[in-house]
């Protein structure tokens, strides 16, 4: 693991110390699909159905966390994007109750459980599922087009949940995490959330999980750090 610098924000560390694994993920059938909009509109909501099993899993392991701790009361419910995804689902007419985690999907649940008490590596986790709010308003909108969903978000909400006020709340939360007094032990916890989070993501469709040393042998040569940072710079400026 990159040791921090000392003139970095932990939010820049998440970033920079990342882009590989996020670029990566960026390439990934499922989400590069929903970006093309050559995802079929069964598959779309068949990937609702298993973000709703990751994405219930988290929430119930923060939750408690978010009572015991002061210092994350940044972290507020309107994040938890479980609720949206079930807007989306019942929409298509989809009870995700009924409908079984891939093998993916359980890999994710099964480390949120193993980390169910370290707050700091689940806060990884969640910081990168609501930066990817940032993108996927854009994926939204290739979303709709694809499946002639309406311009009002029904059935798109889990991707846009915050509209227009998405880059002030990215950045209020960044902000909060930054502003964490956390030693360098805390802070490894939380950056070890989120390259969890990107491996998940990257990994998921596949037959198991690989490591990053793995992922990087396998890709590391084609990936460009100028297209990632341009690519993450023109709809949310330098933060996401």
């Amino acid at each position: 693991m990159t040791p921090p610098a000392a003139d970095r924000t932990l939010t820049t560390r998440l970033k920079d110390d990342n882009w590989k694994l996020h670029q990566i993920a960026e390439r990934a059938e499922g989400p590069a699909g929903l970006i093309r909009g050559t995802m079929p509109r069964d598959g779309y909501i068949a990937h609702l159905a298993q973000q709703w099993h990751m994405s219930s899993a988290l929430d119930k392991a923060l939750r408690p966390h978010l009572a015991a701790r002061p210092d994350l009361g940044f972290v507020d419910s309107e994040q938890f994007l479980t609720p949206y995804l079930e807007e989306d689902l019942t929409y298509f007419g989809v009870c995700p109750f009924h409908v079984r985690p891939e093998p993916g999907t359980q890999r994710y649940i099964d480390e949120v459980d193993a980390h169910a008490d370290d707050a700091l590596f689940l806060l990884g986790l969640h910081y990168v599922r609501l930066g990817a709010c940032n993108g996927n308003r854009f994926v939204a909108k290739a979303v709709r087009k694809a499946y002639d969903l309406p311009a009002s978000g029904e059935g798109t909400r889990y991707l846009d949940p915050f509209g227009e006020s998405q880059r002030e709340k990215w950045y209020a939360f960044k902000a909060s995490l930054d502003a964490m007094p956390l030693d360098a032990d805390e802070a490894d916890r939380v950056f070890a959330g989120t390259q969890a989070a990107y491996l998940h993501a990257i990994c998921h469709g596949l037959d198991r999980h690989h490591t990053t040393e793995e992922l990087l042998a396998a890709h590391e040569q084609t990936l460009d750090k100028k297209a990632f940072d341009a690519g993450h710079s023109v709809h949310v400026g330098a933060g996401h």
